[in-house]
Order: structure tokens, then sequence, then C-alpha cells
């Protein structure tokens, strides 16, 4: 019982050192704000275009109005999924802040184990960037609401819930794999330059991954983030795109259902094969687990080391 106490007092601490930092919350949601940005000036008709070049022979089958509602949804995806990555990026930075400072000489001094001092900083970051990313989709999800809803039941919405969970904990053991061997705050800054820049485009907030070619399709769906991104686009977007397929009524043979899922990626293409949702979440699951087991053991071994 006093463990365990150590050890939330510790996650705690984590959780409040990141809070009370203002730039840290503005700089994790950097990138969402600019995706917000470009598809306000430009992104939004970039994908509008498109699809309603491709329901043009369906006459009125199609509303402009479903339309809306579909790119919206990809617009959620895109600020949800790079979320997932900044978030608990920049709570992470609170662990090398720490061994920066030698913050962590003090914390070994106390009876909580090397170990458990690492977790510590892996909950806390779990915590922080699951309630930012919830507070997110609960708003997005309120405004596309109301300006004119989104097709999916309420049960949704727990599911996306579970894939946020899946996703914040996926990505921060990931990326803290990486990050347990960075020493100073410049080696983060300059990482997070780098993970801002190319986020957007892994998982497809900017672009479809379809544009770009096999080699770097294969890449991108071997990111763990990559394939929440498909999940949660499946979720939000599923069921508008359901709805303007009942409305076509197969008069298509259900080619427009198929040539979105192709265009947007409703599932994972990897080296020429095309994975079930279900298998998605097994590969996710498997690169979460490795990735903690590898810093339960590797990084206390480093933790002291400059």
């Amino acid at each position: 019982m006093k463990k365990l106490r150590g050890i939330w007092g510790l996650i705690k601490r984590n959780m409040l050192v990141f809070f009370t930092n203002k730039g840290s919350i503005f700089f994790s949601m950097l990138t969402p704000l600019i995706i917000l940005a470009l598809y306000i000036l430009f992104l939004k008709n970039t994908l509008v275009s498109p699809i309603e070049k491709a329901v043009s022979e369906l006459g009125e089958l199609v509303s402009k109005d479903d339309i809306d509602r579909f790119v919206n949804g990809l617009l959620l995806t895109g600020i949800m999924s790079t979320a997932l990555l900044t978030i608990p990026y920049n709570a992470l930075e609170v662990m090398v802040k720490d061994r920066e400072d030698k913050t962590f000489f003090d914390m070994s001094a106390t009876p909580v184990k090397r170990s458990e001092i690492i977790m510590s900083y892996f909950f806390a970051a779990v915590m922080t960037s699951f309630l930012q990313v919830v507070t997110v989709m609960f708003l997005g999800i309120g405004v596309l609401t109301v300006n004119g809803g989104m097709y999916f039941e309420s049960a949704d919405i727990f599911k996306l819930m579970g894939i946020v969970l899946l996703g914040t904990i996926s990505s921060t053991a990931v990326l803290m794999f990486f990050m347990m061997f960075f020493k100073n705050m410049s080696t983060c800054s300059a990482f997070m330059g780098i993970l801002s820049a190319v986020s957007g485009f892994v998982v497809g907030a900017y672009i479809p991954l379809s544009e770009f070619n096999e080699n770097i399709q294969n890449v991108c769906n071997l990111v763990p983030s990559t394939g929440i991104s498909i999940l949660i686009r499946n979720y939000l977007t599923g069921g508008v795109l359901k709805h303007m397929d009942e409305c076509i009524g197969g008069l298509d043979n259900g080619e427009f259902l198929r040539s979105m899922k192709e265009i947007f990626s409703f599932n994972s293409k990897v080296f020429g094969g095309n994975w079930e949702l279900n298998k998605t979440v097994f590969y996710i699951i498997i690169i979460t687990v490795v990735s903690i087991f590898a810093i339960r053991f590797i990084y206390p071994k480093t933790y002291n080391k400059n």
C-alpha cells in the first residue's frame, strides 16, 4: 500500500508539472491547431472537390450536406490523430527535463524503485494525454453535431474512447522508447520539430495516404498512430459514408463506397496486403507491449548515465 502511494505521488507530480506549464500545453496542441487552420483556409476545398466530382454522375443522390459531414469527420480524425502524437510527447518531456536537471537523483533516494519511477512517467503521460484528447474529441463531436449531425450512435462514442485510450498508451510507449535516450531538452525540442512536421502526413491528416507511392504507404501504415487514425476514421466517418451509399441505393453496385474507403484509407495496406480492423488493433497492441517491456527493462539501466 505504501509503495502504491509512492508511485501515485510521482504520477500526480509529473502530471502537475505538465499542466502547470502553459507552454507545454500550447505546443502539444500546435499541430492540431495548424491542421484546423489549414482546413479552414484550403484543405476543405481540396477534399470536397474530388468527392463532388466523383458523385457528379449520381445526380442529387448524394447531398452536399453529407459530403460536408464526411469531410468534417476527416478533419476531426486528423486533429485527434496528431494530438495523440504531440500531447504524449510533450507530457514525456517532464522525464527528459528531470534527467537534465538531475532531479532523478532525488527520486532515486526515495524507497520507490527506479523501474517504478520510470513507469510513473509513462502512466502520467498516458493519463494526461487521454484527458486532453478525449476533451478534444467531445468538443469536436459537439461542434459537428450542432452543425448537422454525424450519423453514429452513442455506443460509438464509447468505442472511440477505447480507441483513444489504446492510442494514448501505444503512442506514449513508442515515443518513450526513443525519448529514454534523450539527455537534454535541446534534443527534445529538435525531435519535436520533426514530429510536428511529419505527423500530419504520416496519419493522413493533410492528404490521404493513397496519394503516396506504395513504399511510403507501407512505412506509414507500420506506424501504430496511423493504425489508430484509421480506427478513428472508421467510427467518425463510417456512418455518414454508409448513409451516402444507402442514398445511392445500389445504382453503382457499391462502387462509390469502395472508392471512398480506398481513397481515404479505411484499412491498413501493408506490403500489398489489406488489413482488417481487428488485425490493425492486434498489430498496435503487439508493438505497444514490446515497447513497454523495452522501457521497463532498458531504461532503468540507462537512467543514471549522463
